[in-house]
C-alpha cells in the first residue's frame, strides 16, 4: 500500500452560452485502490473586459478508478448579473488526485 499524488491543470478555453465541462484522466504507475480529488487551485477571468460576478462555480466530480486510471470531471462557470451566460469566461483549475495504490 502506497499513497501517491499527481497534479493536473485543466485548461477551459474562452466560451460563453453554457457551463464548461472538462472530463480528465491520470495514470499511476500501479493498480489503484481508492481515490479523491482536492482542488489546488484556480484562476478564472472573463476574457472580454470586467464584469460584476454574480455566480461563480468551480465543481470537481467523484473519481472513477479503472485498474491503474483515475478519471474525473471539472465544471465552470463564470456569470454576471444580466441572468445569461453572455460573456466569455476562460480560466484554470488545479487538481490535486489523492490514491491508495497497490505498491
Amino acid at each position: 500500500m502506497a499513497i501517491r499524488f499527481i497534479r493536473d491543470r485543466v485548461v477551459f478555453d474562452p466560451t460563453k452560452g453554457q457551463i464548461q465541462n472538462e472530463p480528465r484522466t491520470v495514470s499511476f504507475p500501479s493498480q489503484v485502490r481508492s481515490a479523491q480529488i482536492a482542488l489546488n487551485g484556480f484562476d478564472v477571468r472573463y476574457s472580454d473586459g470586467d464584469h460584476h460576478i454574480l455566480r461563480q462555480i468551480v465543481d470537481i466530480s467523484d473519481p472513477t478508478i479503472n485498474g491503474n486510471s483515475v478519471s474525473y470531471r471539472v465544471s465552470l462557470l463564470l456569470r454576471d448579473g444580466s441572468g445569461n451566460i453572455d460573456d466569455r469566461y476562460q480560466g484554470t483549475v488545479d487538481t490535486l488526485i489523492i490514491a491508495d495504490t497497490a505498491n
